[in-house]
């Protein structure tokens, strides 16, 4: 089942009305920005703000698909989701912003020409990018069991911040990323969902938050 895309049948060339391309960065824009201002406040959280950061994130993930009928509805969810998530990096932010904020700089300046490129990539080649989704859950699907075994097993110390490990998180959310912008190119055409653009756009956000956090510790390596 994992080896047939359910856009198999539609040319990344084909395309779909730019309305749904615009609705969903949009969304993502407005989703960034109520991220930004959580992450402003979530150190005031202090250790306990990852756990509700984590949770919320969570949760608004799996009711934003559930309400994808009403763009109204998925937006309040995706809002529950920035919220979390920005709770949850708020004090890897602060923290590298105290101590190295060049660094911080540096990444973010890294993060825009990887979702730039990202993009291009996407635009310029005729090919659903979806296609690699497998893969890339594969790929997902290891790194979570070895950070777990990392916290856990003595003989795991240490793997979850190498190098090759955030390497391997930036290629596979960096590909996560392009099956993303393939799909706001026809999704359009498959799922007409009000809230759609809103589910791509917390996709994306998502994407993007994991890119900047393996971006952010392949830095200090």
């Amino acid at each position: 089942m994992f080896n047939r895309s359910p856009y198999a049948t539609y040319q990344v060339s084909d395309g779909v009305p730019g309305q749904l391309m615009a609705r969903t960065l949009g969304y993502l824009g407005l989703l960034l920005a109520i991220l930004s201002v959580a992450v402003l406040f979530g150190v005031s959280f202090g250790a306990a703000g990852i756990w509700i950061g984590f949770a919320a994130a969570i949760i608004g993930t799996i009711m934003v698909s559930r309400r994808m009928a009403s763009a109204g509805a998925a937006f309040a969810w995706g809002a529950v989701v920035a919220i979390g998530m920005g709770i949850m990096i708020s004090p890897v932010i602060w923290g590298t912003a105290a101590t190295d904020p060049g660094l911080l700089l540096q990444t973010l300046g890294v993060l825009v020409i990887t979702i730039l490129m990202s993009a291009a990539i996407v635009a310029w080649i005729p090919w659903d990018f979806s296609r690699i989704m497998p893969l890339l859950f594969i790929g997902l699907i290891m790194l979570i069991v070895v950070s777990l075994l990392s916290f856990f097993v003595p003989a795991f110390a240490g793997v979850g911040a190498s190098r090759a490990f955030n390497l391997i998180g930036v290629l596979i959310f960096t590909g996560y990323l392009m099956v993303d912008f393939s799909l706001m190119r026809m999704r359009g055409r498959v799922m007409p969902a009000q809230g759609t653009a809103v589910v791509l756009a917390v996709s994306l956000l998502i994407d993007i938050v994991n890119l900047f956090l393996f971006l952010l510790r392949l830095g200090r390596r």
